[in-house]
């Protein structure tokens, strides 16, 4: 039996693509073959529901926040590699991939360390899933084996290292065809909600109103935005579902005729999976203003529209939902170019190369 550990956490954008290499491991070689690292995020619910075990250390962010916490967590780190240290010695792992989140660090680079002084015999490796490298990534790439990534990245150190992957999917949200009858559109701020974003549609809704426009939607606001959210939907007669989590995504999929979300890379690999057109609005304080990269590179390739997050933008965002409403052949036409951008098999490609 060959053991993998993964470590991941933080948002459902990076636990979910570990979730989907693990149950594709789990297949090959049971589910005790899994262990996830993480640390106190979303990775606490998703992955025990889904069926693996997690063990947390605590450690926090070094980039884009306070010098206060820059210091705890400096605090934090000699304890979180002595907890790597000992959890890597018991588990004895074939292979450790860091899939983002302020775990990967740590494990990482003890799993690097362990192996040179050949404490383990393990491969190591990361995967970046935006268009540009975040900062704990920039830092263990030049010590993993491996970086699988979801876009074409070029660095010339550690050129050889790169393998184009594209990003893990879950099972679950793989849609095999579309059962949309009428216009629908699908809103979403990511597993966790996104307030501005909420806002930003909230404030285009007077616009639409104005123009007697009939289609149903459906949106997900994140559990603290709910209640201001359902009660601005109140105020007009459109047929809306609000939640503040969807798990069955799949099925919200196969109705959307247009979804409005940010710009993760997992969002952007379901919305290329499922061929649906989207207006992308990246997180304004994403670091390294990855997501903008992200989606300025579906808007070049014709797959999505990109719109910043600005009060002044809620006319155009309530226009171009207007524009695709009444002009189907451009949704199919973005429809077609956003499925170009999927790799299928990023899981199966994954494990393959890390337990050869």
């Amino acid at each position: 039996m060959k053991k993998l550990c993964i470590t991941a956490g933080g948002t459902g954008g990076h636990v979910l693509p570990g979730i989907a290499v693990a149950e594709v491991w789990s297949e090959r070689f049971g589910k005790e073959a899994v262990l996830f690292v993480g640390a106190q995020g979303i990775e606490q619910k998703l992955v025990p529901e889904h069926g693996f075990k997690l063990q947390s250390m605590k450690i926090g962010a070094l980039n884009r926040v306070s010098w206060i916490r820059r210091w705890k967590t400096m605090f934090q780190l000699p304890w979180a590699l002595l907890k790597a240290f000992v959890l890597l010695l018991r588990l004895k792992p074939d292979s450790v991939l860091g899939v983002g989140g302020y775990s990967s660090g740590p494990v990482l680079l003890m799993a690097c360390f362990m192996k040179k002084i050949r404490l383990l015999s393990v491969h190591t490796a990361i995967l970046e899933q935006n268009a540009i490298m975040g900062l704990t990534n920039r830092i263990l790439a030049r010590y993993v084996d491996t970086i699988f990534t979801c876009f074409e990245l070029k660095d010339e150190k550690i050129q050889s290292k790169f393998l184009v992957t594209g990003n893990p999917l879950r099972t679950s949200i793989r849609v095999t065809q579309s059962k949309r009858e009428n216009f629908h559109l699908f809103i979403f701020g990511g597993s966790q909600g996104a307030m501005g974003l909420n806002t930003l549609v909230l404030e285009a809704l007077p616009f639409l109103a104005s123009w007697n426009l009939k289609f149903t939607w459906t949106h997900q606001t994140g559990t603290r935005d709910y209640q201001r959210v359902w009660e601005a939907y109140q105020k007009f007669k459109w047929k809306v579902r609000v939640e503040p989590f969807i798990h069955d995504m799949a099925s919200v999929y196969q109705v959307a005729s247009l979804v409005i979300c940010r710009a993760g890379s997992s969002t952007l690999s379901e919305l290329a999976s499922v061929g649906r057109a989207s207006i992308l609005v990246p997180l304004p304080t994403a670091s390294d203003n990855h997501q903008y990269l992200n989606a300025k590179f579906f808007a070049d390739q014709n797959a999505s529209c990109l719109l910043s997050q600005t009060q002044e933008n809620a006319k155009m965002l309530a226009e171009k939902i207007r524009f695709f409403y009444e002009h189907p052949q451009a949704l199919e036409a973005m429809e077609k170019q956003v499925r170009k951008q999927y790799r299928p098999g990023a899981s199966e490609r994954i494990v393959d190369f890390l337990k050869s």
